[in-house]
């Protein structure tokens, strides 16, 4: 089993307190689930140690390790569909991170969406309430992540408000957080367009999707927004961020 590093990617399983699934439940689901057993398999069960497998899903190894009741709470920051007085410590959680061959590449887009994919998997197990992205610290509710991830799966937009978060800053700024993990930079959208919430999701929902496919900005651009407005976006702090105003 891989020993997880505080930046390597994993996702987290929530469950009630108390309700943590064994190994024979994952096990279980296998054989009862049709559309979890199309996803993924066991490939290595320890007989020495009660909280992990080892699954294989597309030809790559996972860890799902808490299965023994010890899994720790994942930081959280950004809820999506949670409720804000949510006591995320008193839940029971999985923990699914990429096996040991994987080492160095967790952040490779490929294989978030095979672990994505097996997580969908596991939202089948009884009493599944929730999921946490540890690079965005966000919590997404198990509808949540049903209804933003599969459509990527297939060729779609890519989950920006799950695997990536937004959030205001103290300067009035809209911010980005977790997109470094995927594309090396975060987004910083500025005030005048920070007032109005709604153009300035859609506007980071849409960059978002951009830079995770490989759009790559090296020096002053502007672009047109999903209104039609014309965006100015400035690299700065040697490309770590992409400011983003309205131009004109």
């Amino acid at each position: 089993m891989t020993v997880p590093s505080p930046k390597s990617s994993a996702f987290y399983v929530q469950f009630p307190q108390g309700r943590t699934p064994k190994a024979q439940a994952v096990l279980d689901l296998l054989e009862q689930a049709a559309d979890a057993a199309r996803v993924f398999t066991v490939s290595h069960r320890p007989k020495d140690d009660d909280d992990w497998l080892e699954l294989l899903s597309s030809g790559l190894t996972f860890d799902l390790s808490g299965l023994s009741g010890a899994g720790a709470a994942p930081k959280v920051a950004t809820r999506y569909g949670v409720a804000a007085d949510t006591d995320l410590d008193h839940s029971a959680w999985l923990r699914l991170a990429p096996g040991e061959h994987l080492s160095g590449g967790g952040s490779q887009l490929p294989v978030v969406r095979v672990m994505a994919g097996v997580v969908l998997g596991l939202l089948d197990l009884p009493g599944a309430m929730g999921v946490a992205w540890g690079p965005a610290r966000t919590i997404m509710s198990a509808e949540h992540f049903r209804r933003i991830v599969p459509g990527w799966l297939k060729g779609g937009a890519f989950p920006a408000l799950g695997l990536t978060a937004l959030a205001r800053d103290g300067a009035g700024n809209v911010v980005s957080e977790g997109l470094s993990f995927f594309a090396g930079l975060e987004l910083r959208i500025e005030p005048l367009l920070a007032k109005q919430p709604g153009l300035a999701g859609k506007v980071a929902v849409r960059l978002i999707h951009s830079l995770v496919d490989g759009w790559t900005v090296k020096e002053p651009v502007e672009v047109e927004g999903p209104d039609g407005e014309i965006l100015g976006v400035t690299p700065e702090e040697n490309g770590k961020i992409l400011r983003v105003c309205l131009a004109r």
